[in-house]
């Protein structure tokens, strides 16, 4: 029984090898489906919960919150990012006592990280060969330099997510048992190196 995280850099692939990963060991697997579970604990809708997760609304939290105990209507369906950790915190520690799950993204390598029977897994890859994915796998038809700016800023919102939440960017490979760089390791090689770490 062990727990998966696997964190990434926007476009290498991470999705398309978590999903292989849980169906070759049958493992659950939670990605998008984090949202509307957190969105339930915290008695929000879901899309008001999305906006958070994509920090969109983090100046707009921290204003009404600041006026809140005037308007308390304005509060409705804003999260403070407290509140979204705690909850993450609950779901993610949930799921590791459950065991055979895979988790991506959303700090959970670093609210996991002491857990016991938990393995921490980032993958990265070149720019170059993160706008080939994109453009291959996801058929997007923006050019290149779109593309990198898709990239770029994805990459800023996640490290600005683990930084408003966890005040930490990811970036740390103390926090990983094994990054690997798709540049240079073919995905099912990749798949092997991890799926020999969960046995």
């Amino acid at each position: 029984m062990a727990i998966l995280t696997i964190s990434r850099t926007y476009g290498c692939g991470a999705r398309e090898i978590a999903r292989e990963l849980a169906k070759k060991t049958g493992y659950a697997l939670f990605e998008k489906e984090i949202v509307p579970i957190i969105a339930k604990k915290l008695d929000r809708k879901t899309e008001y919960t999305l906006e958070h997760d994509q920090l969109k609304d983090m100046f707009s939290a921290s204003v009404i919150d600041f006026a809140s105990s005037r308007f308390a209507f304005l509060k409705k369906d804003t999260i403070d990012p407290k509140e979204y950790k705690e909850a993450l915190k609950d779901l993610f520690l949930k799921l590791s006592k459950q065991g055979n799950t895979i988790i991506v993204g959303r700090g959970s390598q670093i609210i996991l990280q002491d857990q016991p029977g938990v393995i921490h897994i980032r993958l990265m890859a070149s720019m170059e060969y993160r706008v080939e994915h994109l453009r291959t796998q996801h058929l997007f038809k923006q050019s290149e330099s779109t593309l990198v700016q898709k990239i770029r800023a994805e990459d800023k919102r996640r490290r600005r997510f683990l930084e408003t939440h966890f005040q930490q960017t990811g970036e740390d490979p103390l926090l990983y048992h094994l990054i690997i760089n798709l540049t240079k390791i073919p995905r099912p090689k990749a798949e092997e190196m991890i799926l020999e770490l969960i046995e």
